[in-house]
């Protein structure tokens, strides 16, 4: 898996910096799961796979094809959504629109996380 990890790096031409960035990472973990040092986290997979369009099954397995297809229905349906909300505010809009792009386990997880603000407040 860390080969895949490294191949989806050097396939967007990037640097171990940029790559990190990207992600979230600092740029030492990016280097440890180049070579092998480090097991992939669930969270990592998950942050790769949603950033590059990755297809996680290629990723844990090397099955089937790299990238996802593009979903060009689904980024005009996130377009038209961003266009309805009524607000000015583009943190809500950017909140929804990566909202909507998440897959269904992180969509529980923010729901989740939600919800016990709520009841926290």
């Amino acid at each position: 898996m860390n080969e895949r990890f490294k191949q989806i790096r050097k396939d967007q031409g990037l640097t171990q910096t940029e790559f990190a960035l990207k992600l979230n990472l600092k740029r030492a973990a990016v280097g440890n799961y180049d070579i092998g040092r480090t097991v992939l986290t669930d969270r990592t997979i998950a942050d790769v796979c949603r950033v590059f369009n990755v297809n996680e099954e290629w990723l844990r397995t090397g099955v089937g094809d790299m990238y996802r297809p593009p979903m060009e229905k689904g980024n005009e349906l996130v377009e038209l959504i961003a266009d309805l909300v009524q607000t000015d505010d583009d943190f809500s809009k950017q909140f929804i629109i990566e909202y909507l792009k998440l897959s269904e386990d992180e969509k529980e997880l923010i729901k989740k996380v939600i919800r016990n603000v709520k009841d926290y407040l």
